[in-house]
């Protein structure tokens, strides 16, 4: 007999107060399937995504487990209401609600602070016992040995894009394996050294290894923060992954750049595209947030690095320092369309609660407000220092709509066939289908990093 029924939530985000849904989401994210491979076999669990699939309120679940970015906070307190009002115990965890925890202790029954490798265990062991506590923290971090496998296989695979070449029973197209946590460095305006560390923690290589190879035919992002932090790891890591015959894409510092061997391998390994989130070109920005270790060697040459290498880089960009303007917004997205990136991430800067940025923000009075739905990187909720939030807005979408323009488009596509990589008409296939369908999301001011595929007919 099973000691419980677990239903975990991945929540929507609010637009306009109702949930924002999708056809069909893009990949599935790591954490609930995690969550369900943390729980002892004594329980029956299932899990369910709010952005694509409605909740029944009504389930027969005597525990349901909600993990949340910021901007999801006031939907999680919208399900977190619903089935308490049915009796049915809630708790609450993931970075988002960990960094408001306060504002959620009184909508919930028990949340989860930090990492929940630890954790969740003795949370439900807890439970089982009626003995639940109000707070479950971690109190050091997880050294990431003997980690259990995800348990992909409780998704509804109908929900997702599908890989081409379905094996094992799966058929998602692309899945998200995590070799490391942790961060070095320390940008104000970034989650990830606050939560994870800033002590780099890392995965025993065979325990990768034997993850990827449960999903052939899928595409594999690696989640860490920067998968190249350490690089004697990392190439070790390439080398183990070389006779699997994957694909994937990782995020990498720019500082990669500065070692050829570091990006070939990963090359030789399957990296089709890098993710390397430079943020701003303007040396006083990248200082104003500690990162200016991104301008190192030039973008230029960044840029340059990677394409020898034969991988393809993806740029992140976030408008709305304080010495962002309208005309070096322009500037830089010139410098984008010149030197031919692929894909251009851009966002606005959020000053996400518990961060440096946050506090220095709000002891200026510069913080608009609290509604966490809008936290998510292409509203503006602060005040900037050259424009009004209306003008960085309009200023962040004029930009962006240029940067995905059908002449943009064409002008970098032109000449991609020199330059794109070791399997070239993948490559050139699936950035030139990413630049139409960002260019789509963008036309309707939403950002192409929401989850999912709309259904248009309901975005206005």
């Amino acid at each position: 007999m099973k000691a419980g029924r677990i239903l975990l939530v991945k929540p929507a985000q609010l637009i306009g107060g109702n949930p924002m849904r999708f056809e069909r989401a893009l990949a599935p994210t790591r954490a609930l399937p995690y969550i369900a491979a943390l729980t002892p076999p004594e329980f029956e669990v299932s899990i369910v995504d709010d952005s694509i699939e409605a909740i029944d309120f009504d389930a027969p679940v005597d525990l349901v487990g909600i993990t949340s970015l910021l901007p999801q906070v006031p939907r999680v307190i919208q399900i977190a209401t619903e089935f308490r009002k049915r009796g049915v115990t809630v708790v609450a965890g993931g970075v988002g609600v960990s960094s408001v925890h306060e504002e959620l202790i009184g909508h919930v029954d028990a949340l989860v602070l930090g990492e929940a490798d630890t954790t969740w265990p003795i949370l439900l062991n807890d439970f089982k016992q009626g003995r639940l506590q109000k707070i479950y923290r971690a109190e050091e971090f997880f050294s990431m040995n003997n980690m259990p496998l995800a348990r992909f296989d409780l998704l509804n695979q109908e929900n997702f894009l599908k890989a081409k070449q379905a094996a094992s029973g799966h058929g998602i197209s692309r899945i998200s394996v995590e070799t490391s946590r942790g961060c070095p460095h320390n940008c104000a305006f970034c989650y990830s050294s606050l939560h994870f560390g800033r002590t780099l923690r890392f995965r025993p290589i065979p325990d990768v290894v034997n993850e990827v190879k449960k999903f052939p035919g899928s595409y594999i992002f690696f989640v860490d923060d920067n998968i190249g932090a350490q690089p004697a790891r990392a190439k070790e890591l390439f080398r183990a992954l070389m006779p699997l015959n994957i694909r994937w894409v990782g995020q990498f510092s720019s500082l990669a750049a500065k070692d050829p061997e570091l990006l070939d391998l990963a090359a030789q390994s399957g990296c089709m595209n890098a993710f390397v989130g430079m943020e701003s070109l303007s040396a006083e920005s990248l200082a104003s947030v500690d990162k200016s270790f991104n301008l190192s060697q030039g973008f230029g040459k960044t840029l340059g690095a990677f394409r020898k290498a034969g991988i393809d880089t993806h740029v992140s960009l976030v408008f709305g320092f304080d010495g962002d303007t309208s005309e070096t917004i322009d500037r830089t997205v010139d410098e984008m369309i010149s030197q031919r990136v692929h894909l251009l991430y851009a966002f606005i800067l959020t000053p996400l609660p518990g961060t440096q940025l946050h506090a220095q923000m709000k002891e200026e009075g510069r913080i608009l407000h609290s509604d966490y739905s809008l936290y998510d990187t292409f509203h503006c909720v602060f005040r900037p220092k050259h424009m009004s939030p209306e003008e960085l807005e309009n200023k962040y979408w004029e930009a962006y709509g240029r940067f995905y323009s059908p002449v943009s488009i064409m002008r970098r596509f032109s000449d991609a066939h020199r330059w794109l990589g070791r399997q070239k008409q993948q490559a050139y296939s699936h950035n030139l289908l990413g630049n139409i369908y960002f260019r789509k999301f963008v036309k309707h001011r939403l950002h192409p990093l929401v989850g999912g595929m709309p259904k248009w007919d309901t975005v206005s």
